[in-house]
Parts: C-alpha cells; sequence; structure tokens
C-alpha cells in the first residue's frame, strides 16, 4: 500500500510536467512480463495524444520471454523457470472529440520453451553471472510456490489459451502541438484460466495518467502512471495484494527520417506477498524503437532486462505492427 500512495502521489507530479508539453512520443508497448503479474489489471502503456474524431488504429503485438529463478529457505521456496509468448491485437476508435475505446484480444503460451542457452550464452558473452540457470533444467517449465510442507501454487504443464480482455475508456485532457495528456479507465475481464495462468480468475479495474512532452526537434519524453484494484482472483488468493501500481518514463530520438528509438523505464509494485521474487516487484529497462511509413504504418521493435535481478523475465524480446486509421 505504501508504494501505491506512492504512485498516487507521482500522478499529480507526472500532470504538471506534461500539461504544458508537446509533440507525439509513445512508449513501446510492453509491460513487466512476470507471468504472474501479466495476469493482473495494470494496463499496458496507453496513449497521451488520443485519435481525432472519426479516426482510430488497429494493430499486433508479440512479447516472448523468459524466466529462471528459484530459491529455498526454511519456511518456504519458489521456482520460476519457463517461457511466455504473448500475442495482443489492439484495436482503438474515438468517440466524439475527446474520448476513446480501446480493446485488446491476447493469447498466452506458457511452456519450457527454448532461449534459455541464448540467454545463458548472452551471459557468458558480457560475464554476467547465471544466478539459478546453473540449478535448474534447460527449456524445462516449473512455477510452484511451497510453504512448509504444502504446495499452494505448481505450474508444470504446457499450455495456452487466449488471457483475460482489458478495456479501456480514454480522455483527452489536454492536448497542443507541443504535448497532450490524458486519463484512462481500464476494466480487465477474467476471461483467461487462473489454473494455466492466461488470467487471474477476477476483474480488475486501474484509472491511468498518460503524458508526453516535446523537448526539442528530435527528442520526446513520455510517462505514465497507473493504479489498480485487483479483484479477489484464484491465483495464490490468500496472499494477493487488494492494489498494485506502476509508472513507466521514457525518451524518444527521431534518428532518421521514419526511424524513431526509445528507452523507457517500468517500475510496479508486488501482486502477491510471499516476500519473494514470485511477487512480480519490479523494475525493468526497455530499448528499442519504432519505424513510421507514410501510408499509416508504424513497426516496433526491442528488448527488456530485469534491472531489479530476478524480478521480473531476464530476458523479453518485443514486435509490434500498428496502422492508422
Amino acid at each position: 500500500m505504501q508504494r501505491v500512495s506512492r504512485a498516487l502521489s507521482g500522478a499529480s507530479a507526472l500532470a504538471c510536467l506534461l500539461h504544458a508539453a508537446s509533440g507525439h512520443a509513445e512508449p513501446l508497448l510492453t509491460r513487466n512480463q512476470h507471468p504472474l503479474a501479466t495476469l493482473y489489471g495494470l494496463p499496458m502503456p496507453l496513449a497521451a495524444r488520443l485519435p481525432g474524431p472519426g479516426s482510430g488504429s488497429i494493430g499486433g503485438n508479440l512479447n516472448w520471454s523468459n524466466f529462471a529463478t528459484t530459491d529455498t529457505t526454511e519456511r518456504r521456496s519458489y521456482t520460476l523457470d519457463g517461457e511466455v509468448f504473448e500475442v495482443r491485437v489492439q484495436g482503438a476508435c474515438a468517440l466524439g472529440e475527446r474520448f476513446t475505446v480501446q480493446g485488446e484480444l491476447a493469447w498466452r503460451q506458457l511452456s519450457g520453451g527454448s532461449l534459455d542457452s541464448l540467454v545463458e550464452s548472452w551471459h557468458d558473452l558480457f560475464g554476467l553471472p547465471n544466478g539459478s540457470r546453473d540449478r535448474l533444467p534447460k527449456d524445462a517449465l516449473l512455477i510452484e510456490y511451497r510453504s512448509g510442507d504444502s504446495a499452494l501454487l505448481r505450474v508444470d504443464d504446457e499450455s495456452s489459451g487466449l488471457a483475460d480482455l482489458p478495456l479501456s475508456l480514454g480522455y483527452q485532457l489536454a492536448a497542443s502541438e507541443r504535448g497532450a495528456v490524458a486519463t484512462w479507465l481500464t476494466i480487465k475481464l477474467p476471461t483467461g484460466k487462473a489454473e494455466n495462468l492466461t488470467g487471474s480468475g477476477a476483474v480488475d479495474v486501474a484509472l491511468s495518467l498518460a503524458g508526453e512532452r516535446q523537448l526539442s526537434e528530435r527528442w520526446q519524453l513520455f510517462g505514465q502512471v497507473n493504479v489498480a484494484w485487483l479483484g479477489n482472483g484464484d491465483v495464490l488468493t490468500d496472499l494477493q495484494q487488494d492494489f498494485a501500481g506502476s509508472l513507466l518514463a521514457g525518451t524518444t530520438w527521431k534518428a532518421w527520417r521514419g526511424l524513431e528509438l526509445t528507452g523507457q523505464l517500468e517500475a510496479n509494485t508486488a501482486v502477491v506477498d510471499t516476500g519473494t521474487d514470485l511477487d512480480g516487484d519490479a523494475v525493468v529497462l526497455t530499448l528499442g524503437g519504432r519505424y513510421r511509413t507514410a501510408a499509416g504504418w508504424a513497426f516496433e521493435f526491442g528488448f527488456s532486462e530485469d534491472l531489479q535481478v530476478n524480478a521480473s523475465p531476464d530476458i523479453v524480446f518485443l514486435l509490434g505492427v500498428r496502422h492508422s486509421l
């Protein structure tokens, strides 16, 4: 709750920073891909500048994440070992001058994957430690939490299916040539299944504030604050938090013609309280870019790294495409 309060206080600071701002900066469409954190209602990045009347957008993106960490104490133990391949299709449509409605369909695959050797080679190349990877089998799936002799969570069968469905309503608070600020209400519906970790099993509701600012002809800033109320889900129910929050901040550099390069940081509070890295409390760095065409297409690419080691996937690869309507 203390971190959620900090997120709420950060919302007013973000609004002050971006109210007089400018430009058209957009974050890369990814968030913390921790296999439990993604089940809950903290939204993906949302637009600060909403589409004009009669316009909208449609697109899709994928996030491919790999994680491997384990720890055991006298009282509890946990293991996060596997991969998640997530594909999302988004559509947004303006409702008049200031409102926009946006919906998403997501499909998730949970498996042992195939990236373990690549991640270990990456660590060896840069002299980074493998951590728990040396104690875990390659390309295997196990998500488990044990308290004493009781297994409160165990998933070791590969699965795939429709994930939970977020529906968002945005309102344009302010917009000019130099910047924009928008607020969003997101309701996440439990269309996934908690038993195979494609959903949390509950309705979540989130409030978001998104903004952008033009610093110069080539440099732009963007940010977002989210606070979510988490319904009573079916994953570690007795340990689930009632609220969670997240902060996103980043910058975009217009490098050449339609090419933009972006760096962004995201931090979010825990969604469960086990006192381990299973909680999903993380800080994530994402680097990548976007190429825009004259025909209204935008192609995204990038990767994410865990700055708070073991609290989020070791690596996430992201690709996306979007078209303005």
